[in-house]
């Protein structure tokens, strides 16, 4: 039996906000994925992870990642590659500081590293939270999830700002409904818990309470997705 068409959360809402020539391309590479080089930013991201789900928000693992990064950058015996993720780490755990203020009011903590893939009209989509999100309210306990989203992405037209914002909304639903298959527990599913944090641009894109319309723009795009599979 052949395994479903499968795509990221981030590639899918790449997907969302893409014109039809990029979508093919988008749904290629999903199909036939190539392995990059390195995979970037992970010891910035862990380090990320360790601050933000500690209940002090100690700054040691920030500190302690930064100051092995800069060694990492300067190492001569290390690749032109590794020594590039360095640098744009350290600049992206810096980013991730300059955030505290608009991040002070989450409750995060660690999430598991192995999660349920989420099925959306045939469609296995990876949504891989960070972090998951506590709250309550009313005396209820909520929970919502987290994904850190790094980029390499500088554009600062309107129009990018605008792309960027689409994405990490349909992000951050694809948490809400990740959440709600896959990670409630316990607790119950929030839309205010449930986040997609674009560092680099220093914004966090809350799922929208009204989000009924992107829940039904995913599952379109998945069944566009399934029906593009054994084409490309």
């Amino acid at each position: 039996m052949s395994s479903p068409p499968r795509i990221s959360a981030n590639d899918l809402a790449r997907y969302l906000v893409s014109k039809p020539t990029t979508q093919i391309s988008i749904v290629k590479n999903a199909k036939s994925p190539q392995k990059p080089p390195i995979i970037r930013y992970t010891d910035a991201r862990k380090a990320i992870v360790d601050h933000l789900s500690d209940m002090h928000r100690s700054k040691s693992p920030l500190v302690a990642a930064s100051q092995m990064l800069e060694q990492r950058a300067q190492d001569p015996s290390q690749s032109s590659l590794r020594q590039d993720d360095a640098t744009k780490s350290i600049e992206v755990i810096g980013a991730l500081q300059d955030m505290s203020n608009q991040l002070a009011g989450f409750q995060f903590h660690k999430a598991a590293a192995k999660q349920a893939k989420l099925m959306i009209e045939g469609v296995e989509v990876s949504v891989h939270a960070d972090m998951l999100v506590h709250g309550e309210r009313k005396g209820i306990a909520e929970v919502g999830a987290a994904m850190l989203r790094m980029t390499q992405d500088d554009a600062a037209t309107d129009a990018a700002k605008l792309k960027r914002q689409n994405m990490g909304l349909y992000v951050a639903t694809l948490l809400r409904m990740h959440t709600e298959a896959n990670l409630k527990g316990n607790r119950t599913p929030a839309n205010r818990l449930c986040l997609s944090i674009d560092v680099q641009h220093g914004e966090a894109f809350v799922a929208p309470k009204a989000s009924a319309q992107r829940m039904k723009d995913i599952r379109s795009a998945c069944k566009f997705i399934a029906a593009l599979w054994d084409t490309v």
